[in-house]
């Protein structure tokens, strides 16, 4: 494992805050969960929760892009100085996008960008799902991995642990690595672009009632 010098944060707190973005991983894939179980199973509960979520869907989506984006350079760039493997490169370019792309949507609250962010959301959970597998050795990592650094043996891991030093592969508690932790955020990138529209969607101009805008739509 490639680590640069650590620019000054002593190895607990890196801990500490690699645990803190492993909640906010948790929390986000629980949200995705949950929002699949609410159109799943529905009743009147789930059907408002939706509805309140479609209205919040494109702040949501950014904050949980950015948030991965943000820890991701943070790691990298200021924390241990921890340098990314091939497969995190490729999961990088995916958030990194959604964090401009969905930024963008939602300061001019542009729904049709699902249409772009789900491709994009798409690909990266998939290049996650493959780092995690090679992370567990369900598959193997290419030649390609090893020239820079090692796709299956992940920088750190929080409430858990992945230990292949005997060459076979032992694993305790529910270990979270950051390509867990990518996989969570795009799942739930996914999970609040795909919510269902409302029966009855809120007004396109928050200031003007919304009879009158039906009245507009009718009339034109």
């Amino acid at each position: 494992m490639i680590v640069r010098h650590n620019g000054g944060m002593s190895y607990d707190s890196i801990s500490t805050l690699h645990d803190v973005f492993a909640v906010l991983a948790i929390i986000a894939m629980a949200g995705a969960v949950l929002m699949v179980a609410a159109r799943l199973i529905p009743s009147v509960a789930s059907v408002r929760f939706l509805d309140a979520l479609y209205r919040v869907q494109l702040p949501l989506a950014a904050l949980v892009a950015i948030t991965a984006t943000s820890g991701s350079l943070f790691m990298s760039e200021f924390g241990e100085h921890w340098i990314p493997c091939r497969w995190c490169w490729f999961q990088r370019i995916f958030m990194y996008s959604l964090a401009v792309v969905l930024l963008v949507a939602a300061i001019r609250r542009d729904r049709g960008v699902k249409w772009f962010a789900v491709p994009l959301a798409v690909i990266g959970i998939c290049t996650s799902l493959w780092h995690i597998l090679i992370e567990h050795r369900v598959v193997e990592e290419s030649s390609a991995c090893f020239t820079v650094q090692s796709c299956a043996n992940p920088w750190r891991v929080s409430f858990g642990t992945l230990d292949f030093s005997t060459g076979t592969l032992v694993t305790s508690g529910m270990p979270i690595t950051l390509a867990v932790m990518a996989f969570c955020g795009f799942a739930a990138i996914l999970a609040l672009l795909l919510t269902p529209e409302p029966l009855n969607p809120e007004p396109l101009d928050p200031h003007q009632p919304e009879a009158d805008q039906d009245g507009q739509s009718s009339a034109s």
